[in-house]
């Protein structure tokens, strides 16, 4: 009997430290993936601002490369111009909504359970930015310059890929921006008159009475 109340327990004081190890381990380990999370996130935006600003400058490019295409009587490959700029513009736009998503469930105080979310939403966000980085770039646009069968063929995979990224409202858009760019090619090929035409001056009117000349008087007729 004695053997059988000799038997050991754990002492209170030892489990109370285990436990107080495994919530430190796990509050550690929850720092580091949030840590990880907030580095993957900056990296992310840092790579969406280069993008945005390389954009500006594409956008400027595209928008002068359809109003080349247009002058050279080439109305379907200036509209790809077009959707091409709108449609990077709706991915940045695309891109920053997925990160600001994440950057606020990274602040949020349910990230144990929101874990999944927010590397799906950091996924999301870099894989439109990779598509940004990868299709469609200035190159292709230079393509598009040129008149030969290669550059036919990448215009209709462009178009392609085009074909179900831009709504009908987005279509109407562009529609709308390549009438625009029309009617200012147009109006720009109007001759100006100048304006130092010079216009004769009229004759000044009389100031002195008007004096009619006397009647003749008719001659007699001889009988």
């Amino acid at each position: 009997m004695g053997g059988v109340f000799s038997k050991k327990t754990p002492a209170p004081a030892n489990a109370a430290a285990e436990r107080h190890a495994a919530n430190r381990a796990k509050a550690q380990q929850q720092v580091s993936s949030k840590d990880k999370a907030m580095l993957e996130l900056k990296a992310s935006r840092d790579r969406l601002k280069k993008y945005q600003k390389a954009l500006e400058v594409e956008s400027a490019t595209l928008e002068s490369k359809a109003r080349q295409l247009l002058a050279k009587k080439q109305k379907d490959r200036a509209m790809l111009c077009l959707k091409m700029r709108k449609f990077k513009l709706q991915q940045i736009e695309q891109a920053d909504t997925h990160l600001l998503n994440v950057h606020q469930m990274i602040g949020s105080v349910e990230w144990e359970s929101q874990q999944l979310q927010i590397f799906e939403g950091l996924k999301a966000g870099n894989s439109v930015l990779d598509a940004i980085h990868k299709e469609m770039t200035i190159e292709a646009v230079e393509d598009l310059m040129l008149e030969t069968q290669e550059a036919q063929a990448h215009a209709d995979e462009i178009s392609r890929i085009l074909g179900g990224a831009l709504s009908t409202q987005d279509e109407d858009a562009v529609l709308a921006e390549l009438a625009e760019i029309e009617a200012a090619a147009f109006e720009a090929q109007l001759p100006i008159a100048p304006d130092d035409v010079l216009v004769a001056p009229l004759p000044e009117a009389p100031t002195a009475d008007v004096v009619a000349p006397p009647a003749r008087r008719a001659k007699p007729v001889l009988a």
